[in-house]
């Protein structure tokens, strides 16, 4: 995360209690539209602060998402067969660990 070099900004307050973050700030920061921010109060007034986006949760379709693409790329349509196919061969000859 790179910091930007500005010191200080004023901004207005709008009717909903909503502040523009400006564009420089924004992209030093990596702050993106839906992005969630964590609202701190602090002694000398409010911290705003992104909120680590989250991975998710990776189960076992998950992880096998990428091995089923390739697999199925050749294919024109998956069947049950086919995946019993690609994970008996991502046991044998792909998968080590």
């Amino acid at each position: 995360m790179r910091k930007s070099n500005i010191t200080t900004l004023k901004m207005k307050v709008f009717q909903k209690g909503q502040v523009v973050i400006p564009v420089s700030l924004r992209k030093a920061y990596n702050i993106n539209i839906g992005d969630q921010l964590e609202v701190i109060p602090a002694s000398q007034g409010i911290l705003l602060k992104p909120v680590p986006e989250e991975k998710p949760h990776e189960t076992l379709t998950y992880q096998l998402y990428g091995i089923f693409s390739l697999y199925a790329a050749k294919q024109a349509s998956v069947r049950k067969a086919d995946i019993q196919t690609a994970t008996d061969r991502g046991f044998t000859e792909e998968w080590t660990e």
